[in-house]
């Protein structure tokens, strides 16, 4: 790949004196025209050490409206970002829509960082470079223009421009070794630099590699890609929003139905369920403690019915933790600012860090319920949306996460009475909503997606449980049980075994 380009190519001041301001008025009226549209704009820089990126950068930036981007600089992650799975960082800082990101080095950076090994040779597992492809797939088929650039300079440039630094300013040189130590050299790095680009060079996310011996011809190229990109993308002749398989949806289910087969008769007497209740209390305060000195983040979210009860058992769950390292994000209809990004957006935002625990009372599965039922989102939407969603989950889970996903079943009967038990209690008539009501009669049309949903996400590594809720006790039990058995397994896989699980106990 890198042998077919020529780094020496240059342009004189005078031709680049010629060309520069047209380039920088015409890329401003582009990022006004996204900007009216709504479509965000992703750009990373990427390429050898002082191969220019910045001071790239700041020329791209001189003709920019500063109001409409934003530059991330990549530095070492901080505290935070290390708590993180390693593309966290960066799918937090993605653009809203109409909006520019321009990343100084990326998700590529980090993960030659992260890969390497004890013999300097980076080693890039095939699964690292299908996250960022999937990454970078999401955010395509939500419409975001991804454009990645690669300066390319000769071995020979590169050290030459480091002996004249080193004499220079040795300051920035000492801290740039310090910032990138690890990272490998040239010569060692250049196979596995040609795989990576290769292998994620897509239709969505294509890369550009510029020849960067000469500051002149690399700012004019990559002003007159970026601008390609843009009048493409304007034109229709290239696609932002690219194909994604379709899941498969089916108004005449032949499937075997899983709602109608949950046994809703399971009841727990209330002597038995305190019992149990205070022992599953004191095995979570045990537990929290050991998974959070493990590092082991903790996701449980809810979905169910209107009245299943999943208020009561995340109330009841979150009493058995410390507030110091859990906390509750209750879900509800996103923000404009939140609706300006991909809908994943928000909920990456609110991933617990290593050791903490997030439980959310609904979740990103609104997509592919509420919003699909009540026309929110068109069918294409949300239809894609059920393998979006075993992407990012099943990432999670391989970066270390606890999933557990929980949906709380009641029966129509159930619901009903406990709608009429809300409205005459007067403690309680600020559960219940004309919005309550009307879902209701959609049930048939809810059901049907929460077989779709449950078929077609309850995957190996994020199977669903379903909770039978049309007795609460039978239902918070259960739920508190499965959590502690969760907790108990990934802590004997980390090497710590705990006590005996709680459930066995009762046995």
């Amino acid at each position: 790949m890198f042998e077919t380009i020529d780094p020496d190519r240059s342009l004189s001041k005078e031709e680049y004196d010629r060309e520069i301001p047209g380039l920088r008025e015409r890329i401003g009226v582009l990022q006004r025209e996204f900007r009216d549209k709504n479509i965000p704009v992703l750009i990373v820089f990427e390429g050898w050490r002082v191969s220019g990126i910045s001071s790239t950068i700041n020329q791209l930036t001189y003709a920019l409206d500063p109001r409409g981007y934003r530059v991330h600089f990549t530095q070492r992650p901080d505290d935070t970002s290390r708590m993180h799975p390693l593309l966290w960082r960066f799918w937090v800082r993605t653009p809203a829509r109409g909006h520019t990101a321009i990343f100084d080095r990326s998700w590529y950076t980090d993960t030659l960082l992260e890969m390497r090994d004890g013999d300097r040779k980076p080693a890039i597992p095939a699964q690292a470079i299908d996250d960022i492809i999937n990454m970078e797939h999401l955010l395509a088929v939500d419409g975001t223009v991804i454009i990645k650039i690669f300066l390319h300079i000769s071995k020979k440039e590169q050290k030459k421009r480091l002996k004249k630094i080193r004499e220079v300013r040795p300051e920035i040189i000492f801290a740039e070794d310090r910032k990138r130590k690890g990272l490998p050299e040239y010569d060692t790095v250049l196979p596995t630099l040609e795989h990576l680009i290769s292998t994620t060079d897509t239709p969505g996310a294509p890369w550009t590699i510029i020849e960067a011996n000469d500051r002149h011809f690399t700012v004019v190229r990559v002003f007159n890609t970026i601008i390609r990109r843009l009048e493409e993308t304007l034109a229709g002749s290239h696609t932002t929003v690219v194909s994604s398989p379709d899941a498969e949806i089916t108004g005449d289910d032949t499937r075997t139905l899983i709602l109608p087969s949950v046994d809703l008769t399971k009841t727990l007497p209330e002597d038995e369920y305190q019992h149990r209740f205070e022992a599953c209390e004191r095995r979570l305060h045990e537990l929290q403690y050991s998974i959070h000195s493990k590092k082991i983040p903790v996701i449980i979210l809810f979905e169910g019915w209107d009245a299943a009860g999943k208020g009561g058992a995340i109330i009841r769950l979150d009493r058995a933790l410390n507030p110091r390292c859990s906390v509750v994000e209750p879900i509800a209809a996103p923000d404009p600012h939140e609706k300006a990004h991909h809908y994943l957006w928000r909920f990456v935002k609110m991933l617990p860090k290593q050791g903490n625990i997030t439980i959310f009372d609904r979740s990103w599965y609104g997509r592919v319920l509420v919003e699909r039922v009540e026309g929110f989102c068109p069918e294409q939407v949300w239809r894609r949306a059920y393998d979006e969603i075993n992407v990012m989950e099943d990432y999670l889970v391989r970066s270390g996460y606890i999933l557990l996903k929980f949906w709380l079943h009641i029966d129509p009967e159930t619901q009903l009475k406990r709608f009429e038990e809300r409205e005459t209690d007067p403690l309680k008539t600020y559960k219940i909503t004309e919005d309550d009501w009307r879902n209701r009669e959609k049930w048939p049309l809810y059901a049907m997606a929460v077989e779709d949903m449950l078929h077609k996400t309850s995957t190996p590594s994020a199977s669903w449980t379903i909770v039978e809720s049309n007795d609460k006790y039978y239902s918070r039990i259960k739920i508190m049980e499965t959590v502690i058995a969760a907790l108990e397994s990934a802590l004997a896989k980390n090497g710590k075994t705990g006590k005996k699980n709680v459930s066995a106990q009762k046995k």
